[in-house]
């Protein structure tokens, strides 16, 4: 008796917690990326580079590094090299702390 009426409970706990109106996600496609926003979109081609200037540049974050390399020339400047097709987020702090979120898309 009390393993049913623990039975009981649970199923009534459980149907409770999603309202009757309430409707599950929309499944999302497999290849969908998720990426924060960016400032600004760079497209490159497959071995070439892009030269970012970044005054008092003190901090570099690179989401996928099979995509881009990245190398910082002095205290300004940040090298994209483009490795292979695909995307990645490149983020840069300037020296006063500003942050600027690239989106990096290398084409074939």
């Amino acid at each position: 008796m009390a393993s049913r009426f623990m039975a009981l409970t649970l199923g009534t706990l459980l149907l409770g917690a999603m309202p009757a109106w309430a409707e599950a996600p929309a499944a999302r496609p497999a290849d969908a990326e998720e990426l924060p926003p960016a400032d600004e979109t760079l497209t490159l081609k497959k071995g070439g580079k892009h030269m970012l200037t970044v005054p008092g540049l003190s901090r570099v974050a690179l989401g996928d590094p099979s995509v881009v390399d990245v190398k910082t020339t002095g205290v300004n400047g940040v090298e994209v090299s483009a490795l292979k097709a695909g995307k990645t987020t490149l983020i840069v702090w300037s020296g006063d702390g500003a942050r600027r979120t690239y989106r990096i898309v290398v084409k074939r």
